[in-house]
């Protein structure tokens, strides 16, 4: 079995590709478009979530925290500098709560910029003045 001489089977290829034109993107000089299907930043619906925690188990990273609050509130936290924009926590949610943004996630200097919260507040919390004999029909 002989082989090729490793100058006859790189010229052609060579040749070919100073012929066809750019393939680069112009990126920083222009506009950066990307595709649709880009997993980018996570946006996380807080009225359609339900507190499971399914997004948190399934997170490798550990980038997602639910807390659930006193009274049937829910506090998400991400932090950015983790997630690994796998879209696991994404295909976790029953609710349909969290989805993966087209967009990128801004560099900073500091780790503690780099997080996102969302709280809602759960139905107790929200009538103060509500009486006593209502609560537990929650």
């Amino acid at each position: 079995m002989s082989k090729r001489p490793s100058r006859s089977y790189l010229v052609p290829h060579v040749l070919r590709r100073l012929l066809r034109e750019r393939e680069t993107i112009a990126y920083p000089a222009g506009p950066l478009e990307l595709p649709d299907a880009y997993r980018g930043r996570v946006i996380v619906d807080i009225a359609l979530c339900s507190g499971c925690g399914s997004c948190a188990r399934d997170c490798p990273c550990g980038g997602v925290v639910v807390e659930r609050l006193d009274g049937g509130g829910v506090h998400v936290t991400l932090h950015y500098d983790r997630c690994a924009n796998c879209g696991l926590c994404e295909t976790s949610c029953r609710t349909g709560a969290i989805r993966l943004d087209n967009a990128f996630v801004g560099a900073d200097a500091s780790r503690d910029t780099l997080y996102a919260d969302w709280t809602r507040e759960g139905p107790r919390e929200r009538d103060p003045h509500r009486k006593r004999s209502d609560r537990g029909r929650d």
